[in-house]
């Protein structure tokens, strides 16, 4: 697929891409579209494409997460043949012991802010470290619709659109709750968790104090590309105040 996006005319590929892809992913939900995997000093690569609703607005982002063993230098994702997708990006980094295998790990986040949904296309991720080691791969994003989504029903409860069957090889949607309060100018989490089965459709009884409060509901989509985690998530948004019962 990658040798013939980069041969076709991008115009005429498009609209077949979600098609080809998404039969491409049915069997293993994308395990075997690439071979090769990471090298000895990455762990883990997930790309994240994000669909922001607040009311009124809606944004886009784009973040990479990877486990290394050493520290990373740069990351760049860049479409087809070498365009960046955003110059507005902020990238994080820390370090954790992996107790399992009594290693150190390295956790980076790069985060991209985008003026619109990215593109369906050929994308190349590049990814390298302080020891001058350097790895790339490209990749096939797409616009194909997710199998769960999320939106709001009431002014404080939400619900889970089912839009197709769950495909058995991919992972369960899981659907993520966060609680922010906003003080001293910033907004802190105070409350926050995940769900993979029974998803709420509200904030649990007594999760947080009577307040004024954001809160956040997200559903997320994952697949494979070969070893590369992509996810696809969609992001509901408002402030809502929660009284006593």
């Amino acid at each position: 697929m990658v040798q013939v996006w980069q041969q076709e005319s991008e115009d005429y590929l498009r609209p077949h891409l979600d098609a080809l892809l998404e039969q491409a992913v049915e069997k293993d939900c994308g395990k075997s579209l690439m071979t090769e995997g990471f090298p000895a000093w990455l762990d883990n690569v997930v790309i994240n494409k994000n669909t922001i609703q607040r009311p009124g607005r809606t944004s886009y982002k784009v973040r990479i997460n990877i486990e290394s063993e050493s520290t990373i230098k740069d990351v760049s994702l860049l479409r087809w043949p070498d365009s960046h997708i955003s110059s507005e990006k902020q990238i994080s980094q820390k370090v954790d012991i992996d107790t399992d295998n009594e290693r150190q790990l390295h956790y980076t986040s790069k985060n991209y802010s985008l003026s619109s949904d990215l593109k369906s296309g050929l994308y190349q991720i590049i990814i390298s470290d302080v020891n001058g080691e350097s790895w790339k791969s490209w990749v096939i994003l797409d616009s194909i619709t997710p199998a769960q989504e999320v939106r709001w029903e009431s002014r404080d409860s939400w619900a889970v659109d089912k839009k197709k069957l769950l495909n058995p090889s991919c992972p369960l949607p899981r659907q993520t709750v966060e609680v922010l309060e906003y003080s001293e100018g910033k907004y802190s989490r105070v409350w926050q968790k995940s769900y993979e089965s029974r998803y709420p459709k509200q904030l649990p009884k007594n999760s947080v104090e009577p307040n004024r409060y954001l809160v956040s509901v997200s559903m997320i989509n994952s697949r494979w590309q070969g070893p590369i985690i992509i996810q696809e998530q969609n992001t509901i948004s408002k402030t809502i105040d929660l009284t006593e019962e």
